[in-house]
C-alpha cells in the first residue's frame, strides 16, 4: 500500500462548497455577464443521446484552424485541472521538481504531491532551472496577483526550459480579460486555455491545450475513452464563432473591475493588474472571509497562495459590487472594535 498515491485533501478553490450558499459570490473569477448565449445554444443542441466521436476529430480540426496549428497539436479536456493532472503524470517523475512563478493553481500543486514530486515557488523569472525541474508553471496572467510576463520574457523562459529538457506550462485561463500579449512558438511550450472563465460558462468545463504533437499524444494517452461529454465538445467547437459576446462584455468587466479596485483601495492596499480579480490586504484573511460569508458575501482568502493577509475578489455587476463594499466596511469596522 505504500506505493499507492498519498491520500490528500482537495485543493482549496473559490465557488461552491458543500454548504448551500445563496448570497453574492465574488470568489469565482468568471465573466459576470455570462453565460455566452451562443455557447449555451451549442450546449443545448449537442447530441446527448449518443456517444461522441472518440477521436473528437471535428472539434480538434475546428480549434486547430482557429489557432493556426495542426489538429495533432490540440488536446481536449473537461476543465484545465484534468490537463494539469495528466501533464504531471506524463512528464513529472517521482522526486522531480515543478517550478512555479508565484504559487501555482492548487490542482497543479496537488497533482505534483500525488506524484510525490516537489513544488518550488519563485518570484523572479529563473535564468537557470534547478536540478530535476521538469515542469515550469506560469499563470498568464497569474491568479491571484495578476502578474504577467512579456512576450520577450516568455520566449527567454521557453528557451531556458528547452535547454533543461523541461516543459513550460502557460496557463491562459484569464488571458482574454487583459490586453493581448505575445506568446512564443516553442516546442517546449504547453498553452493551457480555459475559455469558460471569459465566456461565463464555467459549469460546462471547456478546456484544451495547444502543444507539440508528441506532447499532445502523451496527454491523450492518459485520457479515458470518451473523456469529453458531447455538450463540452460542442461548446469547444462553437468557440471560434462566439467572440461577439467577448467584444461586448469584456470592456464592461474591465471598467467595473477598475472601479471596484478603486473603491477597495479606501479599505487597504489593493493589487490589481487589469484582471477581473484583485487582492486586498485585510490582516486576518481567513477571519475576514468568514465574517463576510456570514453577511452573505463570499470571497476567496489567499492563505493557500501564501498570502494569509489578503482576500481575493472578482468583480460582479456594479450594484453587486456596492453590496460587497457595504459588507466589507461593516466587517472591517467590527474587526477594529474587537
Amino acid at each position: 500500500m505504500t506505493d499507492l498515491p498519498p491520500l490528500l485533501p482537495r485543493a482549496p478553490h473559490g465557488g461552491p462548497s458543500a454548504a448551500p450558499f445563496r448570497g453574492l459570490d465574488f470568489s469565482v473569477n468568471a465573466n459576470p455577464h455570462g453565460p455566452n448565449p451562443a455557447l449555451v445554444r451549442a450546449l443545448g443542441e449537442a447530441d446527448h443521446a449518443h456517444y461522441p466521436d472518440p477521436t473528437y476529430a471535428a472539434v480538434r480540426e475546428r480549434l486547430a484552424a482557429w489557432h493556426g496549428v495542426a489538429p495533432g497539436e490540440v488536446a481536449l479536456s473537461v476543465g484545465a485541472s484534468d490537463l494539469l493532472h495528466r501533464l504531471v503524470r506524463a512528464f513529472l517523475p517521482t522526486g522531480g521538481t515543478l517550478l512555479s512563478l508565484y504559487a501555482p493553481f492548487g490542482e497543479l500543486g496537488r497533482a505534483a504531491a500525488l506524484g510525490r514530486a516537489q513544488v518550488e515557488v519563485v518570484t523572479e523569472m529563473p535564468g537557470v532551472l534547478p536540478a530535476g525541474a521538469r515542469l515550469v508553471y506560469v499563470g498568464h496572467p497569474h491568479n491571484p496577483t495578476g502578474h504577467s510576463l512579456s512576450g520577450v520574457e516568455l520566449e527567454a523562459l521557453a528557451q531556458v526550459c528547452a535547454a533543461s529538457g523541461a516543459l513550460l506550462i502557460l496557463d491562459e485561463a484569464y488571458a482574454p480579460f487583459v490586453p493581448e500579449q505575445g506568446v512564443p512558438l516553442a516546442p517546449s511550450l504547453v498553452r493551457l486555455l480555459s475559455p469558460g472563465k471569459a465566456h461565463g460558462l464555467v459549469g460546462a468545463r471547456p478546456a484544451y491545450a495547444l502543444a507539440a504533437p508528441e506532447i499532445v499524444a502523451r496527454l491523450d494517452n492518459l485520457a479515458p475513452a470518451w473523456h469529453l461529454p458531447a455538450g463540452t465538445a460542442a461548446v469547444l467547437a462553437a468557440l471560434p464563432d462566439a467572440g461577439a459576446f467577448l467584444e461586448r462584455t469584456l470592456p464592461l468587466v474591465r471598467r467595473d473591475a477598475g472601479a471596484l479596485a478603486q473603491m477597495l483601495g479606501h479599505s487597504g492596499w489593493v493589487e490589481h493588474r487589469g484582471t477581473p480579480y484583485m487582492t486586498l490586504e485585510v490582516g486576518d484573511a481567513a477571519g475576514v472571509a468568514a465574517a463576510l460569508l456570514a453577511e452573505g458575501v463570499k470571497v476567496r482568502n489567499c492563505v493557500s497562495y501564501g498570502f494569509p493577509d489578503r482576500i481575493r475578489v472578482s468583480t460582479r455587476l456594479p450594484e453587486e459590487n456596492g453590496r460587497l463594499m457595504e459588507a466589507l466596511r461593516k466587517v472591517l469596522r467590527e474587526a477594529k472594535r474587537g
